[in-house]
């Protein structure tokens, strides 16, 4: 479904060059749920921007379904960590979600169904009037993701979605993405800093070296499927899986640099 080769990002300007990302490839089946954790300053977010079509790479190449990307794919969409921003204040629930729809020729039937449909999947049903600020942070995130399930994407790229919210709130949301998740058999890539979240969410967890960033590791996490807040964290295996990846994060914060680099 989605294929990372050998991606490589410098930002340059006239006084200085910096290597965000050095050499990083990894691919997404269909249906895999994905995290990846590093870090601050790894270059998580250029890396998902570089995917996104946001940003350019340097070299190297990103393949979505087999088609290289060079600008944001209409197969994809991305859910961002500042939702205050990447909603507009002045328009309603309803037209938030709708928006991105409008760009699609399909019957204004089927957009309403979209927008009615995702809305009910988040928990979001009969507040379509509502405009987000009227809402908490957490159901402000839920809008955000009602509109990238609305456009019906292949693949759904997250930025550290819920990291301005508080710890009630995320844990709903995490369970929220794995429901959605099962639902629509979606492939989701999904970039946060809370290891803890990694292990929660993914059937795999991409461990990111400090930047210039390689990917240090590719983690199965082999819990059960069917997880909850309260028995999968309170699992032998969760902690063992959390332990290990947190010992590669301070391996990165100490200069670790795979060989003959």
């Amino acid at each position: 479904m989605l294929e990372v080769r050998r991606l490589r990002k410098v930002y340059e300007d006239a006084s200085r060059t910096v290597e965000a990302i050095r050499d990083i490839s990894f691919s997404l089946g269909q249906g895999e749920l994905v995290c990846i954790v590093g870090p601050s300053g790894a270059g998580k977010t250029t890396l998902l921007k570089c995917i996104a079509g946001l940003l350019a790479p340097s070299s190297g190449s990103v393949i979505l379904e087999g088609q290289t990307v060079a600008g944001p794919p209409p197969a994809m969409a991305v859910v961002f960590q500042e939702y205050s921003r990447s909603l507009f204040p002045w328009m309603t629930v309803h037209d938030n979600v709708a928006l991105p729809l409008k760009h699609k020729k399909m019957k204004v039937t089927r957009r309403e169904e979209l927008v009615r449909n995702a809305l009910s999947a988040v928990d979001l049903a009969g507040l379509d009037t509502a405009y987000p600020w009227q809402l908490s942070g957490g159901m402000q995130q839920r809008v955000a993701i009602a509109r990238a399930v609305a456009y019906e994407p292949h693949v759904l790229l997250m930025d550290e979605p819920f990291a301005a919210v508080d710890a009630q709130t995320r844990a709903d949301l995490e369970d929220l993405i794995r429901l959605l998740w099962h639902r629509l058999r979606m492939t989701v890539l999904f970039v946060t800093h809370d290891i803890d979240e990694s292990v929660y969410l993914g059937q795999r967890v991409l461990v990111m070296s400090h930047a210039p960033a390689v990917v240090m590791e590719d983690v199965s996490i082999d819990l059960p499927d069917d997880r909850t807040q309260l028995e999968t964290r309170s699992m032998v295996r969760f902690g063992e899986l959390r332990k290990h990846i947190y010992s590669q994060i301070q391996r990165a914060k100490q200069g670790w640099r795979p060989p003959g680099m």
